[in-house]
């Protein structure tokens, strides 16, 4: 066991700050007073102890490149395997202990299991294998033959189709489903923000399959009437929901269903790399950008659940950096300091139901960080890693000032 003196334990629920020691092995074994003779003490020198945090929305395989696209086809598909442990271990270092990736290749639930295993030092990771996408929806990209290629993720039109998607990605080691039901900003050209995707019988079907296989469910949504179409289908997180209207927002409330802002994508709008995306782009990512940090204000304002996802790894977005989104949340957002802190800690794993994680309490998972600075003062404290003294994950010294160590 490890006990860690002379610190200031902070309560992300409330903001309260104890100071004393807490001891922990896999979870947390107490706090306050020690109770047991430790393995190993360590003086907090009056620093700071928060949860780990988690980042909701990740692209682990993404490079933050604005040329992907040329990166794709100029690499075998067997590099996304390292390239997406590469990542991971950016966003450990920088004290997220947890990620969620929202849909990449079928390295993922191997890489989770390398890293329960502890075979490799990594964060936790709950992965989407596939996204569901539907066939015709205008938002697959590249020639004819690499398109054609793609159908063996696509799905049939109907329920049935899309009960079979689901079981699809839980046998290929899915945690949860990652779906859309609009068109995206970085998409292919006929990709529209306003269209809807799925319909309301297909998505209500994909929804109760993948609840009923203890799946969660994530939509990228940024058109207003696909936000709606989510809602209605009681999905359980709604990714960027850029243009978000009052009836969404009633409807979110309404099915206790959490925002996942990504923000930090929406910066990606600096002249060098505007300069570089395709005309398409360039104008949806202008019109997003305008319409989203207003929508979102609103939404936090009338008491829709945010959880912290960054999209990292899309173009000007790079692995390692997600505590910028905290930032953008108290600077744009109208978020407190401890508001933005409880998007990557209580809100972020309650959205997906992450048992007994995103707090400091006994019996809690003992993912920790030793920060120098209080967070509940100048929360952009967290993003620079060397600020991050030690970072544990279930209880094991994972990464200390930036950098990851080796497995034990």
């Amino acid at each position: 066991m490890i006990q860690i003196e002379n610190v200031n334990i902070i309560d992300v629920e409330t903001g309260k700050k104890t100071e004393g020691s807490i001891g922990f092995s896999e979870k947390i074994e107490w706090i306050g007073e020690p109770q047991a003779s430790p393995d190993k003490i360590i003086d907090g020198n009056g620093m700071f102890l928060i949860p780990g945090l988690i980042d909701l929305h990740v692209h682990l395989q993404a490079t933050s490149t604005v040329h992907w696209a040329e990166e794709m086809m100029r690499k075998k598909s067997g590099m996304n395997h390292y390239i997406a442990y590469a990542n991971a271990l950016r966003h450990l270092k920088a004290g997220f202990t947890t990620l969620r990736d929202c849909g990449g290749e079928l390295w993922g639930s191997s890489l989770r299991r390398s890293i329960d295993s502890g075979t490799v030092i990594g964060p936790r990771l709950i992965v989407a294998q596939w996204t569901i996408s539907q066939w015709g929806n205008q938002e697959a990209m590249g020639p004819d033959e690499w398109i054609e290629l793609q159908k063996r993720r696509e799905v049939l039109t109907g329920t049935d189709g899309v009960r079979h998607a689901v079981r699809e990605r839980k046998r290929l080691g899915s945690d949860f489903i990652k779906t859309m039901t609009t068109g995206g900003v970085l998409h292919g050209m006929e990709s529209k923000l306003e269209r809807t995707l799925w319909t309301e019988e297909e998505l209500t079907a994909m929804v109760n399959e993948a609840h009923r296989l203890g799946m969660h469910v994530a939509v990228h949504a940024h058109g207003t009437q696909g936000i709606i179409h989510a809602a209605k289908a009681k999905v359980d997180t709604i990714e960027h929901c850029s243009l978000v209207d009052d009836e969404g927002i009633k409807l979110m409330k309404k099915n206790n269903i959490t925002l996942v802002p990504t923000q930090t994508s929406a910066f990606m709008d600096k002249p060098e790399l505007m300069m570089q995306l395709p005309p398409e782009v360039r104008k949806k990512t202008i019109e997003v950008d305008s319409a989203m940090i207003e929508r979102h204000a609103t939404a936090f304002e009338k008491g829709v659940k945010i959880a912290c996802g960054t999209d990292a790894g899309v173009p000007g977005n790079p692995h390692g950096t997600s505590a910028r989104e905290l930032t953008i949340y108290v600077e744009k957002l109208g978020m407190t300091p401890l508001e933005a802190l409880q998007t990557a800690t209580v809100n972020a794993a309650s959205a997906i139901g992450l048992d007994k994680t995103g707090g400091i309490k006994q019996g809690y998972v003992a993912d920790l960080l030793l920060v120098k600075q209080n967070p509940l003062e100048d929360i952009s404290n967290l993003e620079n890693p060397i600020n991050i003294i030690k970072v544990f994950k279930s209880g094991k010294l994972v990464a200390e000032k930036g950098k990851a160590l080796p497995v034990p």
